[in-house]
């Protein structure tokens, strides 16, 4: 075909569904990937940029395929396929995530653990509220054999059925309401003590019991999701008490729940891992930053918020994640030493 000078010139026209561009969507997830961590890492110790914080495992593997998808493309489409920012999220959050002092693996150090022995066991989930079977609830207690269990998201009506249903292994027993219609339940082979004040005032029960002749103290609280403002702070002021009694207890005492917080949280940093002047130091039962357990039902986007601390009484040397069929959480399980 004869083109004129006064002919149209054929264009091409940018689509951007063609194969050929896809790196330019991929540098667009790149830069919201890395937006996305930037706001954790710089703003998350205040409310809603905390959010950000969470999923740091879930961006690193988003920039590893990122970074694996880029390199395809320039491979297939060559210079039009190219997506050169995808390197730059994999480098920033993997220092980050790296830098964590939690291992990647669980693990035991066998020198260190050899010579342990398992003074006690709690077993600790979050059933969901509203389910009506608690089968798998009362097999997983009775499977894991516990001195304590500490079920959260109960209701007066499944607190009724479950300490009738373990009545005789456990049958001392003690309920708290701690938000909406969820109740938390404490169960003990062993008679307990409540600081009943506590439980009213900040709705954190604290208990005393004895284990293998011992004194043992256990401290359990399940604060409201930080979705407002109000409960961002209500939820870190119940987190830090808790934290303050269970450090400052003169028996060997072991903290854990459902704290709707994650390991990657600047907030879980200042308030589990900072020793204030005058307290011993927490112990985390977890060893590895691959145990999530939040929400059940979408593996990939799992993370841990259901967490075990010790005082310097206990050493924890096993920590579990257990699957716990009809709620969105995995249980825990978490064996502990007598440091003495």
């Amino acid at each position: 075909m004869i083109t004129t000078p006064s002919s149209p010139t054929p264009s091409k026209r940018w689509h951007p569904l063609r194969p050929q561009h896809a790196g330019h969507w991929l540098n667009l997830l790149a830069v919201a990937v890395a937006i996305s961590w930037l706001l954790g890492a710089l703003l998350g110790r205040f409310y809603f940029f905390e959010l950000f914080t969470h999923f740091q495992l879930q961006y690193y593997v988003l920039s590893v395929l990122l970074v694996v998808a880029g390199l395809v493309s320039r491979l297939v489409w060559g210079k039009r396929g190219r997506a050169p920012l995808t390197i730059a999220p994999m480098l920033i959050i993997g220092l980050g995530t790296f830098s964590s002092d939690t291992n990647w693996l669980p693990h035991n150090d066998p020198s260190a653990d050899s010579a342990l022995v398992r003074d006690v066991r709690v077993v600790q989930a979050n059933v969901l509220y509203s389910r009506s079977d608690y089968a798998p609830t009362l097999n997983l207690v009775r499977s894991q054999r516990p001195d304590l269990y500490v079920l959260q998201e109960m209701t007066p009506a499944s607190i009724r059925l479950v300490t009738r249903q373990l009545g005789n292994e456990f049958p001392y027993w003690f309920a708290c309401w701690s938000k909406g219609p969820c109740w938390v339940l404490v169960g003990s082979r062993t008679p307990i003590s409540i600081d009943k004040p506590l439980a009213e005032t900040k709705r954190i029960i604290a208990l005393t019991t004895q284990v293998r002749g011992r004194a043992i103290g256990l401290v359990t609280v399940h604060p409201r999701t930080p979705v407002f403002p109000s409960w961002f702070r209500e939820r870190n002021d119940q987190l830090a008490y808790a934290a303050q009694k269970t450090r400052t207890q003169p028996l060997p005492t072991v903290l854990l729940g459902d704290f709707n917080i994650s390991i990657f949280s600047p907030v879980y940093k200042a308030i589990f891992r900072s020793v204030p002047a005058g307290a011993g130091t927490l112990s985390a039962a977890r060893r590895s930053l691959l145990q999530p357990t939040w929400p059940r039902f979408i593996p990939p986007m799992m993370i841990p918020i259901d967490h075990i601390f010790t005082n310097q009484g206990f050493r924890p040397f096993h920590f579990q994640t257990l699957d716990h069929p009809g709620s969105d959480h995995r249980a825990i399980v978490a064996d502990l030493s007598f440091s003495r």
